[in-house]
Formats: structure tokens, sequence, C-alpha cells
């Protein structure tokens, strides 16, 4: 028996219930033909690609038997076994609990939803929207609502902060909102910024509808495909509630204002360039071993990274030259069990270095010779910022708004199989010729500079957050 803060990622997938037929079956296929299962997943992603340009419902808050098919896990079953039409019911306009008075004295605040409190490109930026916050005058209330371990909950950037981690199933209330009511009770809240939090999605409403004056700003990162579309999907059925759309790339940008038509001065692309790195070096790294390439590997083991498909490029290498490569696979994540039997299975122990996130990824940025993207969805990669900040050149599937940054030759296709044949090729060519190395380099700085003259996402929050204290 393991206590919640022992059990780690891999315990919790560990114990999965996965003893359905479709679930095993599932396994099986993914552990034992892993490129040719992809070609169905590809299937999948294209339609959902398609799906994603559709017209949107927009989000109702005054509809009962909605909020309880929503709230309410046992209304949804009633619900299906009753066949309910929610599309012919007809809304009830709200009538709320109300806040009562603010306290006399209280406290300028900003709520700052997020995911959760642990490793993520969208929670290093909801991190640092928290420090802005604080250096503006704010006490930042952080809101979560996903389960997990919430390791950064003891980290420095929540002192003096509010921190209300939220633990599913949460208990709703028609015509009520009891937490945010009580925090307009409790504190000025000037506004609320949402980076991944989908009960601040549900409950921006409220906010508007008791403090219209209540600036509300959400992050996003990267257009989703799966989840009925993710966070993007919410930021258009909310649109009516938020006041501005931050995106960090040009891909962000279109599909909100081209495809789903939101007013583009509500839209803003502000990179996350700056972050956690600079704008690129000019120097190329100098190669560790001359006789090997050292290929790197950096972010979580999850399904939108595809690890399998990195594992797939070490064993295509290592058979057809052996020795002449060496990768390092550095996170963490749900995967973790599936990709080390897949790595057993190959008998790549000695060719695949696994790294925890417990070591700083600046260890292998400072021993790679380039880095590997293998993902099957991005926005713009913070891994690649960094790799660039490092003189690491990125080669990458071409996936999301990684074309902003990433040279043209350096870009392979999605597919597992397409992909796999492409990095080969493109890795030999690297590590027989350095000096292809350097020029892959010098493009993708002088794309991601280029791309740095848009306004930071820090300058844009540190001059909003100014504004809204005053």
């Amino acid at each position: 028996l393991l206590t919640p803060d022992d059990a780690t990622d891999d315990d919790v997938m560990s114990h999965w219930a996965s003893d359905t037929l479709k679930q095993h079956i599932y396994k099986e296929c993914e552990l034992h033909a892993p490129s040719m299962f992809d070609v169905v997943r590809e299937v999948m992603r294209k339609k959902r690609e398609c799906d994603s340009k559709k017209l949107v419902e927009a989000y109702c808050p005054w509809n009962k038997k909605k909020f309880d098919y929503v709230a309410n896990a046992h209304q949804r079953e009633i619900a299906k076994q009753e066949n309910w039409d929610l599309s012919n019911i007809k809304d009830a306009r709200l009538d709320c609990v109300s806040p009562a008075k603010r306290v006399e004295g209280a406290k300028k605040a900003i709520i700052i939803g997020l995911h959760w409190l642990q490793a993520g490109g969208a929670e290093r930026w909801a991190v640092e929207t928290i420090k802005l916050a604080k250096k503006a005058g704010f006490v930042p209330i952080v809101i979560t609502d996903r389960d997990g371990h919430q390791p950064w909950i003891t980290k420095d950037f929540c002192d003096d902060a509010l921190v209300l981690p939220l633990t599913p199933p949460i208990r709703e209330y028609w015509a009520d909102v009891p937490l945010l009511r009580s925090l307009f009770e409790q504190f000025d809240i000037k506004a609320i910024a949402i980076h991944h939090c989908q009960w601040l999605y549900d409950h921006i409403w409220w906010a508007k509808q008791f403090s219209p004056e209540t600036h509300i700003i959400d992050s996003l990162h990267i257009v989703e495909y799966i989840n009925c579309g993710g966070y993007p999907h919410e930021a258009v059925t909310h649109d009516k509630w938020i006041d501005l759309h931050h995106v960090i790339s040009p891909q962000l940008e279109n599909w909100l204002h081209d495809v789903h038509g939101i007013e583009s001065s509500k839209i803003v692309d502000a990179p996350l360039i700056g972050l956690t790195a600079g704008i690129g070096n000019d120097c190329v790294s100098p190669r560790k071993n001359k006789n090997v390439l050292n290929v790197a590997f950096v972010g979580r083991i999850a399904r939108q990274k595809r690890p399998e498909a990195f594992v797939l490029v070490a064993k295509a290498l290592n058979k057809k030259y052996p020795g002449k490569f060496h990768f390092i696979l550095h996170g963490d994540g749900e995967l973790d069990t599936y990709v080390s039997e897949l790595i057993s299975r190959y008998g790549l122990e000695n060719v695949i270095e696994r790294r925890s996130m417990k070591i700083p990824a600046q260890k292998t940025y400072d021993d790679a010779d380039v880095l590997l993207i293998s993902s099957v969805n991005e926005g713009i990669t913070l891994t690649t910022i960094e790799a660039l900040s490092n003189g690491v050149p990125v080669i990458s599937s071409d996936v999301g708004s990684q074309k902003t940054v990433i040279a043209k030759s350096a870009l392979l296709p999605r597919m597992t199989s397409s992909f796999v044949k492409a990095s080969v090729k493109e890795l030999f060519k690297i590590m027989e010729n350095d000096s292809y190395r350097s020029l892959l380099l010098k493009e993708e700085v002088e794309k991601l500079r280029n791309f740095a003259k848009l306004e930071s996402a820090e300058t844009l929050f540190t001059k909003l957050f100014e504004e809204w204290s005053k």
C-alpha cells in the first residue's frame, strides 16, 4: 500500500485499471508494433484536426439540465439511460446567490488557474505569472483542478500566495459558486488569469456577472485535437467572458481568428522567449565525442511527446550504425513503464541513457550535440528555445508552430514510420558533417530572433498587471 506522498507517476500507471480486452489489445499493439499502430493513430489525428475547425457551441451556464449533466456523475448516468437530448433544452436565466459586501481593507489579488503544480511548459509560464503578480503588489490566489503530487507547492513562488488545489470530484452548486463568492468577499480581485484550468473556465461567467470590471485573460500554448479540442476549445466556447486571449504561436492566433472568428483585437501573440532561456547562441556547442553523436530528448514521458518514436530512432540508428550514436532520454511521466518495456524489448539499455527530471535539464543540454523532438503535437516548445540558447541545434516533427523556429531541412514528417526514416537520414548527416550542424543552428537562431521581435509574454503580463494594480 502506497501513500499519496510515496506514489510516483509510474506507480499510478502500473496500478491503473487495464484489464479489459480492449485495453489489453491496445497495449499489445503499442508494445509490439508501435510504428504500424501509429498509422491508425494518424488517421484519427487527421479526423480530429478536421473536427477542430467545425463550429462550436458557446458555453451556457444557465441551463439546469446541462449543469446537472456536467456537475453530477449520477445525473450523467440518468442522462445516458434516458437518452437526454441536451441540444433542445431551453435556457433559464440564473438567479444566483450574490456575494456579500467586500471586507474593508481587502488586499488586491489576482486569481491564477493552473492544471496542477508540477513540471510542464504551461505550468512554468504560470509560475512566472505568479511571480509577476507578486511583483505588481497582488496576492496571487492559485487554483489547480487536477489531481497530482503538486511537488511545486513547497517552492518559494508559493510563499505569500493563497494556494487552493481542488480535488475532483468537486461538488458544484446550482446558482452559486461558493469558492469564488468567498474569494470576492475577502479580496479585491482585480483579474483572473487562466493557464489550463477547466474549473475556472466554467466559472468565469460568475465573476463577470457580479464583478464585470474584473479582467479575465487566458494563456494558450497549443492547438489541441483530443478531449474535444482541449483548452483552446474552452477558450472559444467561453470567449464571451474573456477579455484577452494570450497565445504563444502564430498557429494559435490563426486558429482563433481565422477558423473560429474571434476578434483579432482580443488576441495577442506574445512568445515565451526569455522565460527559461535567451534568444539563441551563435556558436554551436562543441561535439562531446568526435566519434559518437549525442542525441537528446527533453520533456514529459507522455503521449503528446511520443517518446516511443525517439526509442525507435535509437533502434534504427543503432542497427545501421552501431556505436555511432548515444541517446539521452530526459524526463518522467505516465508512459515511463511502457518506454522502459520498449527499451528492454529492443535491447537498448546501453544505447539509451534514462534521466529523471530530478536531474537539471541543463545537464542534458551540456551533454547534447542535437535535440530531437518527436512530439505528435506542439505549439513552440520551450525545449527548442532552451537548446538553441545552449548552442544545440534542433530537429523536430513538423507539428504545431515548430516551423516558426526550426530550419526547413530539420522538419520531419509526423507519422512515426516516416519520422523515424527521416530522423535516421538527418542525424547521420549531422554526425558526418559538423559544418552542417553549425548551419542548422545558425538558421534556427536567426528564425528565433525574428520571432523574438514580438513583445514577450513576460513584458505583456508585467504591463497588464501594473495597469490593473492602479
